[in-house]
């Protein structure tokens, strides 16, 4: 949690604890399909963590556009939540079913490239989940730190968009705008 409060990008790290679910995910697989596991699978892993990285940069820049535009905090992200949810999940659901063939294919050429398909395939439908139902959750946490800790700070209570990164980024760019005025 310190890590997700250090700086403006810190909900970037989230998107590294969103990566990790899909261990689970490859873990289950490659027993599940009674695979071997080859080092092929690790390059899957690696596969893996930029599809579920980039799904949830997308998520993230759609909950700071949203702030910008005004947007309560838990409206912003809820309003994201449903506007990526479609994208999301078309993206992750049409790469794991185009892998299958991979995953069925019997001929020995085949066969290295099995496990890295499994891993990325079981891998990506696990930390989706974990992406749509966790990251959400975790935002709206660390929000509620950095309003907690702006208590501390000043004494007084800021509402929970004052503590974000996008609004403060935005009052200051017209602060700027302002002064060069």
């Amino acid at each position: 949690m310190v890590l997700l409060c250090q700086n403006n990008e810190g909900y970037l790290n989230v998107t590294r604890l969103i990566s990790r679910g899909y261990l689970e995910g490859q873990h289950g697989g490659i027993p599940m399909i009674e695979v071997d596991w080859l080092r092929e699978a690790n390059a899957g892993i690696i596969a893996l963590s930029g599809i579920i990285v980039n799904d949830s940069i997308v998520l993230i820049d759609q909950i700071n556009r949203n702030l910008r535009s005004g947007e309560k905090v838990y409206d912003a992200v809820f309003n994201a939540g449903i506007s990526r949810l479609r994208p999301i999940i078309l993206t992750s659901l049409t790469t794991a079913l185009g892998l299958g063939p991979i995953i069925m294919e019997t001929s020995r050429q085949a066969q290295f490239l099995i496990p890295m398909a499994i891993s990325v395939a079981y891998g990506l439908v696990f930390g989706t989940l974990i992406l749509l139902l966790i990251l959400p959750a975790l935002y709206l946490v660390v929000n509620r730190i950095r309003v907690a800790f702006g208590r501390l700070l000043s004494g007084k209570t800021p509402a929970a968009e004052e503590v974000e990164p996008a609004v403060i980024e935005l009052r200051a760019a017209n602060v700027e705008l302002q002064t060069a005025n």
